[in-house]
């Protein structure tokens, strides 16, 4: 398939999509072939009204989305075109699902809503996992169905529309000044977003650092830290968008040109490559958020039974996090409650 050697970075760029491939399906065959592959109990409490609405809208509006964005990207497939760019990029963020536990990785810090239909969590099958009792933060199906392969791809457009924005207002900036526009409007909007989906009651956050989060101290609480993380994420892929070759192709694709392939053949080498590099951005993030978790405040106390799910605190055999508190692992549990 391939004519030249000189076809380097689009081949090193899939090859590092492969490997996160065949980890993510490491990762997902193990837990789908273990007991952990069960819904998990949401516990005594019931949702509120605004959670209740919140959990049908999205069933009602994210899976039709992710089937309808599926079923363009398979049309294409099916008919013997190359792929768009925007689909290039579905596909290669859909591609980082697996990333999504990895934010309770070290310590807990993320809460899934367990009312919403899952099946737990992939969490405890990711070979390094440390943090006990991941298992509790289930996945929740409806939500993950248009999580990453419509809404992320969604905020790297966004990213990519404010630079272009930014350049047609201003001429005159240069590529540090649309980056930084880029970041600090994603970072704001994606704080309005995740405050939204905090009091609908999606998910909410354990342990943040207090001083720099809204509402802290309360079950409603949320880091500003993460939406300006998420923001460097995925102004990152925005930037593959804005600065892109002469033919269209972004950085990650370059040597398609010299690579002697059908459409398949370059269907497959660009959704590799651009898997490669969203799984690198989306892993700065949970990285970023995953250190700043082991400095975050202790946990607010009323947390109802479907977030806390018992991955710490009483009954649990561990205590949530504090500042105070060694971090526990799967095997050695310190301060057991």
């Amino acid at each position: 398939m391939i004519a030249a050697a000189r076809a380097r970075p689009i081949l090193w760029w899939a090859l590092l999509g492969l490997s996160f491939v065949a980890l993510q399906a490491y990762i997902f065959g193990s837990w789908i072939g273990s007991a952990d592959f069960r819904a998990a109990d949401p516990g005594p409490d019931a949702l509120t009204p605004l959670g209740r609405i919140t959990m049908w809208g999205l069933a009602f509006s994210f899976v039709p989305l992710g089937a309808l964005a599926g079923l363009w990207v398979l049309a294409t497939i099916l008919r013997g075109r190359d792929l768009s760019t925007v689909q290039i990029v579905m596909i290669g963020c859909g591609l980082c699902l697996w990333q999504d536990a990895t934010v309770n990785l070290v310590r807990p810090v993320a809460l899934y809503n367990t009312h919403y239909p899952n099946m737990g969590t992939w969490a405890a099958h990711i070979p390094w996992w440390l943090s006990p009792n991941g298992s509790g933060n289930a996945q929740p199906l409806t939500f993950q169905s248009a999580l990453y392969f419509v809404m992320v791809p969604v905020w790297v457009y966004t990213a990519y529309g404010v630079m272009t924005a930014a350049k047609r207002l201003w001429p005159a900036l240069v590529g540090p000044h649309l980056v930084l526009i880029a970041v600090a409007f994603i970072t704001i909007a994606q704080t309005g977003a995740e405050v939204a989906m905090v009091r609908g009651e999606i998910f909410a956050y354990g342990g943040t650092i207090h001083a720099l989060t809204v509402f802290p101290g309360t079950r409603w609480q949320f880091p500003v830290y993460g939406a300006f993380l998420w923001a460097l994420g995925t102004v990152a892929l925005g930037c593959l968008l804005y600065w892109r070759a002469g033919d269209g192709r972004t950085l990650v694709e370059a040597g398609l040109e010299r690579v002697k392939a059908g459409v398949t053949g370059r269907n497959i080498l660009r959704a590799l490559a651009m898997t490669g590099a969203a799984n690198l951005a989306i892993l700065l993030y949970y990285l970023g958020f995953m250190v700043v978790s082991l400095y975050s405040d202790p946990w607010p106390t009323d947390f109802p039974s479907y977030f806390r799910n018992g991955i710490c605190g009483e009954g649990t055999g561990y205590a949530c996090p504090a500042p105070d508190l060694p971090i526990p692992t799967r095997t050695v549990p310190p301060n057991a409650n």
